[in-house]
């Protein structure tokens, strides 16, 4: 009798599958809810790699997830692009760029903007993040415009052709405005931007709304 109970569970279980219904929930990797079909590309970056000196590797790490709490502001917490909308790491925007709507955070990477100074620089290490951003959304076949790479020193976990130079003037100028990231929403839909924090693993991601 169990045995037949056993197969007509096993029998009603196989149908919802083929069906298409089911109640357990897919786990995104980073231990959210989202769907299969609606991840689109996650990477991730480790912060505990960011420099060799430990004092210089903490610095870029704070600069790192404060950039990451200005970004997760935007829109009211919700960093979507909807088709044909462009991302821009700051707001110094280059001419091709003008005319299109573009969505940025409003930090300029300063200490009144919460930053730290590290070797001189302050903001120093954002570039991390940036190039974590470019490599998802290339992945994605998202559109994406970066001028300046960062050959000019390593970024631990990123190849060298995805490296990201930034660099923000209050004043604006084409050199601070060549050293941004751009990510335009090429798709049919509209896509989310996001991120999340496990341990030292910072992720970010990119998904479909």
């Amino acid at each position: 009798m169990s045995n037949l109970i056993l197969s007509s569970l096993l029998s009603a279980s196989l149908l919802l599958v083929q069906l298409g219904v089911s109640n357990t929930p897919v786990a995104g990797v980073a231990g959210q809810l989202v769907g299969e079909k609606h991840l689109l590309a996650s990477k991730s970056l480790d912060l505990s790699h960011r420099a060799p000196v430990e004092s210089v590797n903490e610095g870029f790490k704070e600069n790192i997830l404060i950039a990451v709490d200005h970004l997760k502001k935007v829109n009211g917490g919700v960093l979507a692009l909807q088709p044909g909308e462009v991302f821009a790491f700051h707001k110094n925007i280059l001419p091709q760029f003008e005319g299109k709507k573009i969505v940025t955070q409003e930090s300029g990477f300063g200490v009144k903007d919460g930053y730290k100074v590290i070797a001189g620089l302050p903001g120093n290490g954002v570039c991390h993040l940036a190039s974590l951003m470019n490599k998802t959304a290339r992945q994605v076949g998202l559109e994406v415009v970066s001028e300046v790479n960062h050959d000019f020193a390593a970024i631990p976990g990123i190849e060298r052709e995805y490296g990201v130079s930034i660099y923000f003037m209050s004043g604006g100028g084409n050199n601070s405005a060549a050293q941004n990231l751009y990510i335009k929403n090429n798709k049919s839909f509209p896509i989310k931007l996001d991120f999340s924090l496990e341990g030292e693993q910072l992720r970010f991601f990119v998904s479909e709304l």
